[in-house]
């Protein structure tokens, strides 16, 4: 990683994805909030299962960087070129060939 991939990384990350998880943050913390002074318990299970959907995305987001999904991103482009250009040689010689 260049040091121009790192600044945009860096960027993004400090001014966008912190200042929006904070603020989603803040905003679940005030719908509790508003919910428990109002007696509103009913409207909690919608949030709860957002707030639960989008820490799976986070989760499944930081397991693909650590098990270093991110290091070459133009790899599954090229491999899913190879594939293509692999099936369209079997189904030139008549589909016979294994795969």
């Amino acid at each position: 990683m260049n040091k121009r991939e790192k600044f945009l990384l860096y960027f993004v990350v400090l001014f966008v994805i912190i200042p929006g998880g904070i603020s989603f943050f803040i905003k679940i913390v005030s719908y509790f909030m508003v919910g428990l002074e109002e007696g509103m318990s009913g409207f909690a299970l919608p949030f709860i299962n957002y707030l639960f959907i989008a820490m799976g995305f986070v989760f499944l987001f930081v397991w693909a960087y650590l098990r270093g999904h991110f290091e070459d991103i133009e790899k599954p482009a090229h491999d899913m070129l190879e594939r293509n250009a692999m099936y369209d040689e079997i189904e030139e010689r008549g589909g016979k060939t294994q795969i």
